[in-house]
């Protein structure tokens, strides 16, 4: 795959990991335009009571783990806190092969953005769920357009985001959220008790 288009995919994965999350309400903005919130906004009470503070989202998948949900998948790109103050944001490539889609997955703790904070765009189809662990989640289906699955994962007053966008032929929603549920068996096990 070319470079060029490597970061098309990441790109439209790192806007569909910051786009669903905005604790505020208004229009939603890309990450890069939207107004920051001021650090007296957010609650070191709620993010405390999260247990997530702290935790790379990097450390909470294995890269040989990644392998086994996807065969091909790339070392982890740390995208640091793109998902707002206080987040850590990783993601994973597959590129596509021989007309396989391509698939970029990624985990974002959110420390003080709940579930109900989530956004869901015109198009999306939210259902919400309790995990096989106990913990109350939510998927959207077509987070960021056709071929792209978002799970949260409740974590005391915070959440844990897994997502997986799939460009390409074959491209399609079921896949992507069979791509998410993998990751969750491995990240969902590592999270704090809420």
């Amino acid at each position: 795959m070319r470079p060029v288009a490597l970061t098309v995919i990441i790109a439209a994965a790192s806007v569909v990991m910051t786009a669903c999350t905005s604790t505020q309400t208004g229009q939603a903005l890309p990450s890069s335009s939207r107004p920051t919130i001021p650090s007296s906004a957010t609650s070191s009470t709620n993010s405390a009571s999260s247990g997530l503070t702290g935790i790379n989202a990097c450390t909470l998948l294995a890269d040989s783990e990644a392998k086994q949900v996807m065969a091909g998948t790339a070392r982890h790109q740390d995208l640091g806190q793109q998902g707002g103050a206080g987040t850590s944001a990783c993601s994973w490539t597959t590129p596509a092969t021989n007309g396989s889609a391509s698939h970029t997955f990624g985990v974002t703790v959110r420390p003080v953005q709940r579930l109900s904070d989530i956004v869901v765009e015109s198009g999306a189809q939210l259902s919400k769920i309790t995990t096989t662990a106990g913990r109350e989640a939510a998927v959207v289906k077509n987070a960021g357009g056709p071929g792209s699955c978002l799970a949260s994962i409740a974590v005391g007053s915070g959440r844990v985001d897994i997502i997986d966008v799939v460009m390409g032929a074959g491209a399609s929603t079921d896949g992507a959220c069979a791509v998410v549920s993998k990751v969750s068996d491995y990240v969902e096990p590592r999270l704090p008790k809420s």
